[in-house]
């Protein structure tokens, strides 16, 4: 065993050296197709794209007052948590949201803060929702990128929205796809290891459920390396499969809303 752990810890200090980056590399627009899958894709590396989807609609109208009129009536899936934290280990168990059926003007009071609710309430379900749920948004955006469906060679297998207030936080996971996440309003801000630093990050099977064992965020080991950024309003990240990561919303203004795409192996 002693063997196997010095080559895991040799592959991980290569990959730091050779190519992993320090910090997450901003780009200043959309890319090529061809060049983000040959920088950023094929490497296996995450990046933020600057000025993203500044011809979106939704930028100058997603406020309260127009999504109340818009959808405010119509019924959305949230997820509450007694702690913002969702699809977490608390003691022994992985615990999962409940999931609470509500209109999406309720949630918008609570999020604000004009009705005072116990729990923390998040709007978000990994089923591609905008268009399940919201399908009356989807003149405000893109359902799908054109330069990263081009360089994926297929359409998003979900499009997911979000919206929630800064105490909602994602446990530290990963997932065998990539990712692309818009941000709307407020911010996310990010941890992030590489699928090279897995070997060191703490790890435990919970019944048949195999999930980083972390309810905070996971910052240091004898080897691993995490890296930090925040994703403000226009941008996007672009993450790649099996990257750990932790995410948190933020925002001056009650609330962070935004989209998650793609989803392809």
């Amino acid at each position: 065993m002693d063997a196997v752990q010095e080559r895991l810890t040799e592959f991980s200090q290569e990959a730091h050296e050779l190519y992993l980056n320090t910090s997450v590399p901003y780009l200043d627009g959309p890319p090529e197709p061809l060049d983000f899958y040959r920088d950023w894709i094929g490497p296996n590396k995450p990046c933020i794209i600057r000025n993203a989807f500044s011809h979106w609609p939704a930028l100058a109208r997603w406020t309260p007052d127009y999504l109340r009129e818009k959808i405010g009536s119509k019924v959305v899936s949230v997820a509450v948590t007694p702690n913002g934290y969702a699809d977490a280990v608390a003691g022994n168990y992985f615990v999962m949201p409940e999931e609470r059926k509500m209109s999406f003007s309720s949630v918008l009071d609570i999020i604000e803060g004009k009705v005072q609710r116990n729990g923390v309430f998040y709007v978000q379900k990994q089923c591609s929702n905008l268009l399940q749920e919201l399908p009356e948004l989807i003149d405000d955006l893109e359902p799908h990128v054109a330069w990263m469906s081009a360089a994926l060679g297929k359409m998003p297998d979900a499009v997911n929205f979000w919206l929630g207030e800064e105490k909602a936080i994602t446990s530290m996971h990963k997932d065998p796809y990539e990712n692309l996440y818009c941000v709307i309003s407020g911010e996310k801000h990010f941890i992030l290891l590489p699928p090279t630093d897995r070997p060191f990050i703490p790890y435990v099977t919970m019944l048949t459920i195999c999930q980083v064992c972390i309810a905070r965020p996971f910052t240091s080991s004898r080897t691993a390396a995490s890296l930090r950024s925040s994703v403000q309003r226009t941008r996007r990240r672009s993450l790649g499969s099996l990257w750990t990561h932790w995410n948190q919303t933020w925002s001056s203004t009650h609330s962070t809303a935004g989209l998650s795409l793609y989803g392809a192996a």
